[in-house]
């Protein structure tokens, strides 16, 4: 049986006993018997406050909206915003009569899923405010040995790039916070409560637990390897899926044509993953209401499917045969970096659309760099 640290807290009781608590938390930690991290904590200690990343505690709030302050119709308890437009951060009003603070998110082990952000915040401001941090380890979905992508440099850091981490990482989430705290010489006081019989080697679909909803639009596993290399195509013109019941596994537009599409993409053999037809009208989103046309992304088999080498590639086969309708998205309010930068890091389009196979290569380099560099992180 493999279990999260959520379901080994009553053997740490010396972390939480006579300390009053906040509990960083969703709607997807939970226990193997499928309890909640809120009803587990507040049933055996003293929780004072909840604090909730992007999509909110019950992991409903939309993408990109902004979470507000408000009391738990549940247990009372109040909830404090983490993703809100003006501060990501807490504040000290948030931990007044706190003593610890308690993390436990099911990511996904990858860059640009937000989570992490927010656990780096925590870090440094745990660190600053001289508050102990606790958090309760979780397997990767994606398992602990696959990396993938460029090792995102400084001056493309933001909220969906908050460290030098490649895309897909293969670190657990306490892990990562050891990582974090290290290598960015943090500093915060920070506890890890390790995972139960947890092997590099498994997936999610390994763990013989349920997938619970880590956010409106990972409601599979399938959705979560997808999202590794699917989620690059949040910054072209193209529909990633949003706005329908296969977001990150349908890819299309007005403007594509699906058959001949489908044929060209499986013809590049790319491993572990098919294609075929698709037609779909997303309800919200980019082109919503309008009939999108393209293609499905199936996983044939989950340890030899590349996601990012897949979305890198399709981008790449798109530009081409659409060179006057494919575009990349401008730079928005957040900052000056394009979209698919922010996403990707920065100077990557030039090459993208020039020189795939230099882009992927070097890329596999980078990864091959971090592989060697997390280890000494490892706790499994």
């Amino acid at each position: 049986m493999q279990v999260s640290g959520l379901d080994t807290i009553a053997s740490w009781s010396h972390l939480f006993r006579n300390r009053r608590l906040g509990l960083v938390t969703t709607a997807s930690a939970v226990d193997f018997a499928l309890h909640s991290s809120v009803e587990l904590l507040s049933s055996l200690y003293d929780v004072r406050a909840l604090f909730a990343p992007e999509h909110g505690l019950y992991s409903d709030g939309a993408d990109g909206s902004s979470i507000e302050t408000c009391i738990d119709a549940n247990t009372s308890l109040p909830v404090y915003s983490l993703y809100q437009k003006e501060n990501q951060h807490l504040t000290p009003s948030m931990v007044e009569g706190i003593d610890a603070l308690v993390f436990d998110i099911q990511d996904l082990g990858l860059r640009f899923y937000t989570y992490i952000a927010t656990l780096k915040n925590l870090l440094i401001d745990t660190a600053s405010m001289g508050l102990p941090i606790i958090v309760l380890d979780r397997p990767n979905p994606l398992g602990g040995l696959v990396v993938e992508g460029n090792i995102l440099s400084e001056e493309s850091f933001s909220f969906v790039g908050p460290a030098a981490l490649p895309i897909r990482y293969g670190l657990s989430i306490g892990e990562l916070a050891q990582y974090l705290n290290t290598v960015e010489n943090i500093g915060s006081d920070l506890t890890v409560i390790p995972l139960v019989g947890w092997k590099r080697s498994m997936y999610f679909t390994d763990l013989c637990r349920p997938w619970v909803m880590t956010s409106p639009a990972i409601a599979h596993f399938s959705s979560a390897l997808l999202y590794a290399g699917m989620c690059l195509f949040e910054g072209t013109n193209l529909s990633e899926g949003r706005g329908t019941s296969a977001p990150f596994s349908l890819i299309g537009s007005p403007f594509l044509e699906p058959f001949s599409l489908t044929r060209m993409a499986n013809d590049l053999d790319l491993p572990g993953v098919g294609f075929t037809p698709a037609h779909f009208t997303p309800t919200a989103s980019k082109y919503a209401g309008k009939r999108c046309k393209g293609l499905q992304v199936h996983v044939l088999d989950k340890h030899q499917a590349r996601p990012v080498r897949t979305a890198l590639t399709l981008i790449h086969l798109i530009a081409k045969h659409y060179p006057e309708e494919f575009s990349f998205l401008p730079a928005g309010q957040r900052g000056s970096m394009m979209s698919f930068e922010r996403l990707a890091g920065k100077n990557t389009i030039a090459l993208l659309l020039s020189d795939l196979p230099h882009l992927i290569h070097s890329w596999e380099q980078e990864s091959a760099l971090f592989i060697e560099q997390k280890q000494r992180f490892h706790l499994y």
